[in-house]
């Protein structure tokens, strides 16, 4: 099971860079990493970069990432303060 787990951790990550998102691994773990979001075109965001920081617990993708902006942002779904993501979003 742990092996099947770990494949998707890996594919998940993979996905991300394919998609040309930025992704730093931090400490050199493929459990926290940032990933840079750029705005879409035609939004509010439109020509903004924002940095998340991705937390993926062991038994991932049975339990959900921990999700924070580190850059703040202006979002009902994330809390201004802490830049962490509704966890009703996540699930």
């Amino acid at each position: 099971m742990a092996s099947s787990q770990h494949k998707r951790r890996d594919t998940d990550l993979m996905k991300l860079m394919m998609n040309g998102y930025k992704v730093e691994l931090i400490n050199e773990s493929i459990h926290q990493f940032f990933v840079f979001f750029h705005g879409p075109a035609d939004s509010l965001y439109a020509g903004g970069v924002w940095k998340v920081k991705v937390e993926l617990p062991e038994d991932y993708p049975f339990s959900s990432p921990s999700i924070g902006f580190t850059t703040k942002i202006y979002h009902p779904n994330i809390d201004f303060e802490s830049g962490m993501v509704c966890v009703n979003v996540l699930n």
